[in-house]
């Protein structure tokens, strides 16, 4: 049995994800939950580094991306293939997907697995808030790999959280961005043969064989799932990321000047800092007095330093 054909039936419980990037929109594209589940890539890691470097730039910049909106609680396979877009990121050229995250939900979990056979794409994976600015990047210390349990296949593997205080904050992580580096592509990943994996599970002595190495390339499917909290208000595990310095990318966005401060986003803040204070919850009210210098109220940190003063 190769290692291709490990690759659990639990796909056939996924949707499919196509995109571009220029040209009509696509949507989300759902499959046969048993009859249509697509088929693990069967690809040559040259041809499609060729393919690859054959490939146009899709667009001038991250912020010309076009991404596609993806709901709060889905899962589904990303297919990154030479029917993807590419583009020169600073890590190298990728084929990539882009996607909008739900914009509707406080708090929710992703979790990416990258599917391991004869060969498997190793992950990046950029995290963009409202205003296109780099939040967070994902690389090979990010992806670790699991082998196959149970109906889940060999893969790498990440999670992470994304937490939003008030929706219509521009700091917000807002979009995902799926992608390979020329660094990951360089490298390859050892997996457990099966016989071996069969005799642990029995609890018997694994076989001397070798185990086979699954090449990194430049395509590959993704499982990507979205777990979206089911907490009272969403509020508890509140995180609004700050942004990157931006040393990791040489193509960052550039920093959008900010919009004038509204008196009423002023009034707001002030208010909802007030009530924080009102009911000794400090630590709420740094986070508000936070959020406010993100959207461009600065004097929401003196406002509260003078508030707790006086007390």
């Amino acid at each position: 049995m190769t290692t291709t054909s490990r690759l659990p039936l639990l796909l056939g419980l996924c949707s499919t994800l196509l995109l571009g990037c220029a040209g009509e929109p696509t949507s989300l594209r759902h499959v046969d939950a048993f009859n249509k589940a697509p088929q693990p890539l069967s690809i040559s890691s040259s041809a499609a580094k060729q393919a690859l470097a054959q490939a146009p730039s899709c667009c001038p910049s991250v912020r010309d991306f076009q991404f596609t909106p993806i709901p709060a609680n889905f899962s589904g396979n990303v297919i990154i293939d030479r029917t993807a877009p590419a583009f020169e990121f600073d890590s190298g050229k990728s084929f990539f997907r882009a996607f909008a995250l739900p914009q509707t939900s406080r708090s929710f979990e992703i979790r990416l697995y990258s599917q391991a056979g004869d060969t498997v794409l190793a992950p990046n994976a950029m995290l963009l808030n409202g205003n296109l600015q780099i939040t967070r990047l994902l690389g090979k210390d990010d992806f670790t790999f699991v082998p196959a349990q149970g109906l889940k296949g060999d893969s790498m593997d990440a999670r992470l959280r994304v937490d939003r205080l008030y929706l219509d904050n521009a700091g917000n992580e807002a979009y995902l961005v799926l992608y390979t580096s020329d660094e990951q592509m360089a490298g390859s990943t050892t997996i457990e043969h099966p016989a071996k994996a069969y005799a642990r599970a029995r609890g018997t002595e694994p076989p001397n064989i070798a185990d086979p190495v699954a090449q990194h390339a430049a395509e590959g499917i993704i499982k990507m799932v979205i777990i979206e909290d089911q907490a009272a208000g969403q509020l508890a595990n509140t995180y609004v990321p700050p942004r990157s310095i931006g040393q990791e990318m040489g193509n960052t966005v550039p920093a959008i000047p900010a919009p004038p401060v509204q008196p009423e986003t002023k009034a707001f803040y002030r208010q909802a800092i007030d009530a924080a204070l009102a009911n000794r919850d400090l630590e709420k009210a740094l986070r508000l007095a936070d959020e406010a210098a993100r959207v461009g109220d600065e004097s929401a940190k003196t406002y509260l330093l003078e508030k707790v003063q006086i007390k």
